[in-house]
This record gives C-alpha cells, structure tokens and sequence, in this order.
C-alpha cells in the first residue's frame, strides 16, 4: 500500500511540536536552575568570606559546579531545539510545496538564461519546476540539479542507474528529512570557493625544519623548568621559556591568521557535510549509483570531521586565557598549523571531488523527496521504438485538483500532431505537460502519467517569444532564430519538437504560408513534432502529407451562456470559436 505522504508529514510534525514545547519547557526549567544554583553560590561564598566557614566554602564550590553542569546542559538542549526547529520547518516545505506555498529552497531564476526554452517550460523562477524539485542546500547541488534540467541524460543505462537510486533512496523519508535539516542550518554560512581550490598552489607557511623542532622541543623545556622550579632551583628559567613560547608564536601570527582565515566561518558546515556523508554510509543500500557512492562518502566523512575539528581549534584560539596557557605550555598554535597544512597536502585537492559527491547526493535527495510526495506517479518505462505513448499524463505544476489528464500515442509515421483549439482551451498547456515529463523522465524522476513509455530524445520548443532589446531583434525574428535553431538540432538528434502559434508577427497570409512550409519541411525530420495552431487551414496538411500528419483538438462551448472547457484532446479539427463571444461577453464590442 503506498504512504499518503500529507499524512505522514502531518503526523511528523505533529509529534515534533509536542517534542519542542516539551524540550522548551525542559529549557526554561534549566534556566531557573542556572540562575538559582549561581545565585546560592555566591551568596553561600558571601557567608564564607565572613566567618570562613570551610563547609560554606565546599557549598559554594559545588554549587558553581553545579551551575556550569547545567549551563552546559541549557546549551546542548538550546541546539537541540534548534535543530528540532529547522527540522519543523523542513517537515513544513514539504507539507505545502504541492499547495504552493512558499519554498525555502532556491527558485533557480539564475540558471534561466542558459537554456533557450527554459520559460517555455516554466524551468526556473517562481512556482517553477526547478523550485518543484530542488532540495539543496549546497550551490553545489542546485548546479547539478539545474544541469540535470538543461542537459538531460539520453542514455537508457544512465536514466535507469538515476530511477534505481531514486527509487531507492525514496523508501527513507525519515533519513531524507534529517539530511536535509542537517544542510539547511549550514546553508547560511561561507560556502568553499570550489573552483579556487582547483586552481590553488597551497602555500606551505610552516614548511621550514625549524617550525616542527620549536612545537616539540620548547614545550618539554617549559615543563621541564616549571618542574625545577618546584623542587626548590628557582623560577627564572622558566619565566624566560614562557615568554620565549610566547613571542614565537606573536612572531608567526600573521600566517597563523592566513591560515585561519581559509576555514573562518566554515567549521559548521565541514562538520554537517562530515555527519551527513557519514550517514549516507550507514545505509544499507543496493543501487549501483548509491553503492558506488557510499565508498566516496566514507573517505569524505573521515576527512571533512578532520577539517571541522582543526576548524573549531582555530576558533578556539580567540579565548585569550586559553590562547595564553595552551601556547605557553604547549605551542599549540604551531602544532595546530602543523597540522592543518599536513591536512591541506594530503587532502586539499579532493575537496572539489568529495563536495560533488555531496552535490549528486543532495540531487538524488531532490528527486527522492519527488517520489515520495507523489506516490500516484508512474515510472517511466525505456523504448527501443522511437515514441512517446503516455496514458492519463498531467502537468505536475498544475494543482492535483485542477489538472485534466489526457492520452496521446506520438510515433513515426505520423510524426506530427497539430492541434488546434480556441482561445484558453488548453493547447499551450498540453505541449507544456508533454516537455515538462519527458524532462522529468530523462531526469531519472516519476512523472504524472499513468503510464509513460518513450526513447530518450531531445527537447526543442518554441512557446513563448519576446523582443530583446540588448540584440535589437524583434519578437519575430527571435522566433524565425528559434525555428532556425531547432531545425538545425534536429537534424542531428531524434527529438521531440513543441511549438506553439508561430509566426504570430506576421500578416495571416504570411502566417500560413510559412507554417504551411515549415510543417512539410518537418514532415522529412526524423523527430516528434507537437504544434499548437488556431489556423485551420493548416489541417488539411493530413492528407496532403501522406500518414505523415495527424490532426487533434481542444475544443470549447457556450452553455447556459458560459464559456466552458473539458480540456479534453480528442482526434480532429475544432469548429468551436470563442474569441467573438469573449469581446461581446466583456463589452469590448
């Protein structure tokens, strides 16, 4: 039986909120503890300092240590609340992005003009697919995502490899939810300069002999003259170390800040990307794509929690007590330095690599939390043939209780379906819903269909032009750019060609006459052609084109005196018009 996913992520968030107001609770209480276990302490050191009572001292002491255990304890549960906070609200995107409320994931509007079809299909920006899909919190991630968008696969073994992972990865919505709570409370921090580390020649501040030999050798000598200093030999030796220790390290502050500056603001991050590659490693898993990428993930985990310990180190040097004593008695600074540019030889040059693997992991999480929250999908089915035959399919950014599903079979011969249709009768929205689930298909994802069975092929489209004032063109000659290039690409690959009204730019005669000619000139591509016309002369290219031209409709009527629509494509010419009765209807004429 398949989960109501709206249920369960009710029922998650119901019993979360019970969890926070109890840990809320649980927190206020900690902090009237902390407050009276400090005040009782001072005041129980107050009547100590007056009479020297020995018990009132032992009393004050324990109640200052019982003050740090509980500020210790309001802390760790003041970040589990956060945590339980941002897991609510994770439960909560999910809960309402069918109902389209507001995401808190990217939209993708940047990645728009690197596709010239991208508005065609509503790809990117508001209420758009990409906003549909994405679930990354990693620039990442939402690069892979937008790629995956731009330049689907058409490769059957590579779409089928992506439908197992996904499939797969869908079965754990409770760990889908955790990683993605996870990257989104270290999405607000310093994101790596991925590309820089490419390129980087390390400089290796620390690489000389000496560095090594000070961080070993000065802090035995301290140690060894603070001993003497206790056996009765005096303390001038070690005053002198200690100031030594110190001034070699002020001496060396400057590349100790060089250093420090390359993990500043990152350690949050290094540390969530370590815990959730090390629980994608926990899974037990058996998807070729996941398998293989569980054995980078394991690498990765083990190397980013090094990088977030030497992180967290750096910061801790901004405690002037602690900076004092630790490199007084330790060098810590130089061993700390020591270390990271060990790390940073062995390690920096992967970093791009384990953080892509981060990305096609937060890309697999996207389409997974797709499948989850439509269970009514299908998955599509790989054909030899070259077609697409999809039964009851939908447009998946149309709410679920306004979208109408239709049938269409597209093959060679024929190879062209023109539709025509009144005015808001549902053409452009049909060629909408056949690109946007084939792009969902060659993504590796389930689309809205009851059934959907297609070759790979590539996608061309022209639905909406506009003028381009930065080229000088005009909304026609953007199109005739667009038409040019879409006959160009399809010579080359087999395709499936969307286009709607062309040539609106033009007088009617022209119109037609260029349709008319386009369409014979598509009728000896090899590729699928879908084109939505309110010419209806161009229907009679079924017979002129010899089975390679089928006609289909949405039509409209007037009932009662309202306007009405199924939405429904049948087979044949419309007959019905309704732009008249709209201008009449409104008082335009």
């Amino acid at each position: 039986m398949k989960q109501n996913p709206g249920k369960w992520y009710s029922s998650q968030i119901q019993q979360l909120n019970a969890a926070i107001q109890s840990k809320s609770h649980f927190i206020t209480r900690l902090s009237w503890l902390r407050l009276v276990s400090f005040l009782l302490s001072l005041v129980s050191f107050g009547f100590f300092a007056g009479n020297q009572n020995l018990v009132l001292l032992i009393t004050s002491i324990l109640l200052f240590i019982l003050f740090i255990y509980f500020t210790i304890r309001h802390i760790r549960n003041g970040r589990q609340l956060m945590r339980m906070r941002s897991k609510s609200r994770v439960l909560q995107h999910e809960l309402g992005i069918n109902e389209q409320h507001e995401a808190i994931y990217s939209d993708g509007i940047h990645f728009r003009s690197r596709l010239m079809f991208a508005d065609d299909m509503d790809l990117f920006g508001n209420y758009s697919l990409f906003q549909q899909l994405n679930r990354c919190s990693t620039p990442v991630g939402e690069e892979l995502l937008a790629h995956g968008l731009i330049n689907t696969m058409r490769e059957p073994f590579r779409i089928k490899m992506m439908q197992d992972a996904v499939k797969e990865l869908s079965a754990f919505p409770e760990f889908r939810i955790d990683i993605q709570t996870k990257l989104q409370q270290a999405a607000s921090d310093k994101f790596p300069d991925v590309n820089g580390m490419r390129n980087t020649i390390l400089l290796r501040l620390f690489q000389e002999k000496k560095f090594k030999l000070i961080a070993y050798t000065l802090p035995v000598l301290v140690w060894l003259s603070l001993a003497a200093g206790f056996v009765g030999m005096g303390y001038t030796a070690f005053s002198i170390l200690a100031v030594l220790a110190l001034m070699v390290v002020f001496s060396q502050a400057r590349k100790l800040m060089i250093l420090g500056s390359e993990l500043d603001g990152l350690r949050k991050k290094f540390s969530a990307w370590a815990s959730v590659l090390q629980q994608l490693t926990q899974l037990d898993l058996k998807s070729e794509l996941l398998v293989e990428m569980q054995h980078e993930a394991q690498e990765a985990a083990r190397r980013f929690e090094e990088l977030a310990k030497i992180s967290e180190q750096f910061d801790r040097r901004s405690n002037l007590l602690l900076f004092v004593l630790s490199n007084m008695f330790l060098s810590y600074d130089l061993h700390l330095a020591l270390r990271y540019e060990k790390w940073r030889e062995n390690y920096y040059a992967q970093i791009p690599h384990w953080i892509s693997t981060l990305g096609r992991f937060e890309l697999l999480l996207s389409l997974s939390a797709f499948a989850f929250n439509h269970p009514d999908y299908c998955w599509p089915e790989l054909s030899e043939q070259k077609e697409l035959h999809a039964e009851a399919i939908g447009h998946p950014l149309l709410p679920e209780n306004e979208c109408v599903k239709n049938s269409l079979h597209l093959k060679v011969d024929p190879r062209i379906v023109l539709i025509t249709g009144s005015n808001m009768s549902g053409k452009s929205t049909w060629l909408r819903t056949l690109g946007v689930n084939v792009l969902l298909a060659q993504l590796g994802a389930p689309v809205m269909a009851g059934s959907f069975v297609w070759k790979p092929m590539q996608l061309l489209s022209s639905l909406r032009q506009s003028d381009s004032l930065a080229e000088h063109t005009s909304l026609f000659m953007n199109e005739l750019k667009q038409l040019k290039s879409i006959l160009e690409l399809a010579q080359n690959e087999f395709s499936l060609i969307l286009l709607d009204e062309i040539l609106r730019g033009t007088n009617s005669d022209d119109k037609y006459t260029g349709s008319y000619e386009l369409l014979k000139r598509l009728a000896n591509v090899d590729s699928l052609t879908v084109i939505a016309s309110h010419d209806l002369k161009l229907s009679d290219l079924e017979r002129e084109l010899e089975g390679k031209l089928v006609n289909y409709c949405f039509e409209s009527k007037i009932v009662d005196g309202k306007l009405t629509f199924d939405y429904t494509i049948k087979k044949g010419v419309a007959v019905n018009r309704n732009a008249t009765w709209l201008m009449k209807d409104m008082g335009i004429i």
